[in-house]
């Protein structure tokens, strides 16, 4: 009937594991199209500081603003500004001077 030779028998399993790893690279490939974003890169919040009469910059969380005194500001994950300790100098403490929280940038 069926003559079988040593080469048929022997390229039989190595047919079977190609068909196996290409039936697995199918259905491996679908499985990317699923990928969801993260979310927005852009957290939406800003801190505004007034440059001029009526002009405004806006700045991202984190980045860092001088006002026109001099001092440092950091805006903050909830969109206000606070003080940028990390550049404050130590000084003595008869030369500490009280600061009002107005914040007019230049």
């Amino acid at each position: 009937m069926f003559a079988t030779t040593a080469t048929s028998i022997v390229s039989t399993p190595r047919r079977m594991v190609a068909v196996v790893l290409a039936a697995g690279a199918l259905l491996a490939a679908p499985a990317g199209a699923f990928a969801q974003d993260n979310g927005p890169t852009d957290p939406g919040v800003r801190c505004a500081a007034k440059v001029g009469p009526g002009q405004y910059e806006f700045y991202l969380p984190g980045e860092r603003a001088t006002d026109v005194n001099g001092n440092k500001w950091v805006c903050g994950a909830d969109g206000q500004w606070f003080r940028d300790y990390s550049a404050i100098i130590r000084t003595p403490v008869s030369q500490i001077v009280s600061y009002t929280t107005t914040v007019k940038f230049h």
